[in-house]
């Protein structure tokens, strides 16, 4: 057993901070926090796709999710909780200070 307390990062350091990073056989997780500064957007440009899939808790803020088309898909705030599908389109705009906490699920082929 492996114990941490949740930290987020802080804001000289990248956004995000992996606490636990885990492979067993074909499958790896990844856990982590992420802070996100209001008025950014993630990515910059254009939508991001991860092999990974992804379950998400929005600790606190908001975020305005977008489609591939730069239209408004939905909005993520405190207490909401989410699944991104590998490979999902992903992108928005950080409308308050964020933190998050995630895990990653990967499972690789044979």
């Amino acid at each position: 057993m492996e114990i941490k307390k949740i930290a987020y990062p802080l804001q000289e350091d990248h956004y995000n901070k992996t606490l636990f990073h885990v492979k067993n056989g074909p499958t790896e997780f990844q856990f982590g926090t992420v802070f996100l500064r209001k008025g950014t957007r993630i990515p910059e440009k254009g939508v991001t796709r991860h092999p990974s899939h992804e379950i998400s808790i929005i600790q606190k803020g908001k975020i305005e999710m977008l489609c591939e088309d730069g239209s408004i898909k939905g909005y993520l705030q405190t207490g909401d909780v989410v699944y991104i599908k590998a490979f999902e389109a992903q992108a928005g705009n950080i409308l308050e200070d964020t933190s998050i906490i995630y895990t990653l699920i990967t499972a690789h082929g044979k």
